[in-house]
């Protein structure tokens, strides 16, 4: 029960009525106290009081926060949730109080930092705690690795739904292997804002029907799957991909991430290189070679005969296919070198051209294969 060291608000200037007086210090109705506290608070949180005020009022809510029934601190809290001036210890109190009370602190105030919120956390098992948290407008990679420790559906949802919320890479790419089968939560991580390269491919990989259609519109993949011999809708859904402005950083990540699948294969590569792509081609090399980027370029652009041959043994690709991928590497900055790029009508026709024009004086092995690639390219360009 409150008592009479509740400090006396219209002594202050803050207009109460004698009944609301009355309620305040002696709780003998619940409502009136209900009212009075959300007229108090609702005062306080749109900075109408005076100074005085604001600090008799502070000490009002630490009575409150103690002494009242649930409803009455559930007042409190909904009425304060927005304020960033209100004392951190009365906000405290709040959040740790029954669910009823913390809840609309938890997703609103911003008085409580990560610090604050991971300790939270950490006491407690609620998971509507988690989900108010992961509803914040603002949540950091910290908090969010830390709500998804938690391996909830609905905590992953909230976040995933929140476009506030900053989800890493890792992050995501952990949420598809976690729950692959969640159907809706998939669809939710579909619609995110630009989802990283990476992300993307993983998660076409792992889905079908209507979200695999989702997603290939809004990354503009193919929608039908094109006759290839070895994961050819995947592949070409790779390639479709790779038209984005992608970054040294996160085409590394995609290539260690098709490594990590076994999905990297001689196709795909090669297929890159037909639509012009020394970049994916380079940062491939590199890895399966397990040297750095610009070492891998240095050797692949070897005129000689000792570079490209070394980074091609290193690398794991097919024995039986290096003289055509010479003899196509050599076609393509032949191409760049006069300008012409992929996309352009007649580029593919003219690598088909060349290759063949080289060929005429010595027989390449696997050229046929080649030249299927470059028409395959073709289409998907």
């Amino acid at each position: 029960m409150l008592n009479s060291n509740v400090p006396n608000l219209t002594n202050y200037g803050f207009s109460l009525t004698a009944s609301e007086v009355e309620g305040l210090l002696n709780d003998k109705s619940p409502a009136a106290l209900v009212q009075v506290t959300h007229k108090i608070a609702e005062a306080y949180s749109d900075n109408l009081l005076r100074d005085t005020d604001t600090k008799a009022a502070e000490q009002i809510f630490r009575l409150l926060v103690r002494e009242t029934e649930v409803h009455v601190r559930a007042t409190l809290a909904n009425s304060v949730k927005n304020s960033t001036d209100i004392p951190k210890d009365i906000v405290l109190a709040l959040a740790h109080d029954v669910a009823e009370v913390s809840l609309p602190i938890l997703q609103y105030s911003e008085v409580l930092n990560d610090a604050d919120l991971t300790d939270i956390i950490a006491a407690t098992d609620d998971i509507t705690r988690y989900v108010a948290i992961s509803k914040r407008y603002r949540v950091s990679e910290t908090l969010s690795g830390t709500l998804l420790g938690k391996g909830n559906d609905s905590v992953a949802n909230a976040l995933i739904a929140n476009n506030g919320a900053a989800i890493s890479e890792s992050q995501m790419i952990g949420i598809v292997s976690d729950y692959t089968e969640n159907k809706d939560l998939m669809k939710r991580l579909s619609q995110r804002h630009q989802l990283p390269v990476a992300v993307v491919d993983k998660l076409a990989h792992v889905v079908a029907g209507t979200i695999g259609q989702e997603l290939k519109k809004k990354y503009a993949l193919p929608d039908k799957e094109i006759e290839v011999e070895v994961d050819k809708a995947r592949e070409s859904e790779t390639l479709k991909l790779l038209r984005f402005d992608t970054s040294p950083e996160e085409l590394d990540k995609l290539i260690a991430q098709l490594i990590a699948f076994d999905r990297l294969t001689p196709s795909l590569i090669l297929s890159a290189v037909c639509q012009g792509n020394f970049q994916f081609f380079e940062t491939a090399l590199a890895r399966l070679s397990n040297i750095p980027v610009a070492n891998a370029r240095t050797l692949i652009k070897d005129r000689g005969d000792l570079g490209f041959r070394a980074i091609y043994n290193k690398s794991g690709l097919p024995e039986s296919l290096f003289q055509a991928v010479r003899l196509l590497l050599k076609v393509v900055h032949k191409l760049d070198d006069e300008g012409l790029k992929a996309g352009q009508g007649r580029y593919a026709n003219r690598i088909i051209e060349e290759v063949l024009h080289m060929a005429e004086a010595n027989q390449v092995e696997n050229l046929s294969y080649i030249v299927a690639l470059v028409r395959r390219s073709a289409q998907n360009a």
